[in-house]
């Protein structure tokens, strides 16, 4: 007999310190892939500038890419540390953080907006559901921004009877996607995505072509 979905094991046992382990380990692979690589170009160019000096023409355009780097690399940090603490989140629900990530001042020309349906500010969800959701939205950001390049993400956000669907869409590069030939390698931003909404018996779907944006689209059942 197969059992009622409330029988069946969702998490470990130890469900909040697994959790903040994982978010642990998320937290130690963005900072190797992103702040970390990017400051370690950062500091190569202006090691290249120091060697420079005695090369005027050559010295100007090495310090404006490493002072370049280092700000990219600036946003990444300060995304990271907003991220460990999603306290408008945990205050006052998931419309309002989504909103507040769309409002931050636009990084390399990525303008972000968000669109709600069937949801109000400060109406709550599931605290479970509100951090899947607004995890995944933050990384799909991130990703359009870091690996898409693109100038418009769009952030969007359906709560109907039993479910809650959000919706990424880019207009960035994009790249190829193969789903018969497993997740793609790009770090481990869009597994992680994956196994948040699977854990929670949603589904995660990824849209991609070069040249052509991304979308993701996540759908999680609510109680």
């Amino acid at each position: 007999m197969k059992p009622a979905a409330h029988d069946r094991p969702s998490a470990p046992a130890d469900g909040p310190a697994s959790a903040r382990e994982d978010e642990r380990r998320r937290l130690a692979r963005d900072l190797h892939d992103g702040p970390a690589q990017t400051l370690a170009a950062a500091l190569f160019g202006v090691d290249l500038a120091l060697s420079a000096l005695d090369r005027a023409t050559a010295t100007r355009d090495e310090l404006l890419a490493a002072r370049a780097l280092l700000r990219e690399a600036l946003d990444d940090v300060r995304a990271l540390m907003a991220g460990l603490r999603p306290r408008l989140l945990e205050e006052r629900g998931v419309v309002v953080a989504l909103n507040d990530l769309a409002a931050m001042p636009p990084l390399w020309g990525t303008e972000v907006s968000v669109e709600t349906q069937g949801i109000r500010p400060g109406e709550r969800l599931p605290a479970e559901i509100e951090l899947a959701l607004f995890r995944i939205a933050q990384e799909a950001v991130s990703n359009a921004r870091r690996h898409g390049a693109a100038n418009r993400v769009q952030v969007s956000l359906a709560v109907r009877p039993h479910v809650a669907e959000l919706l990424v869409v880019d207009d960035g590069r994009g790249f190829l996607w193969e789903p018969e030939f497993g997740w793609p390698g790009r770090g481990e931003g869009l597994p992680g995505m994956r196994e948040r909404v699977e854990l929670l018996g949603g589904t995660l779907r990824v849209e991609s072509a070069p040249g052509a944006g991304t979308r993701v689209a996540a759908l999680l059942p609510l109680p």
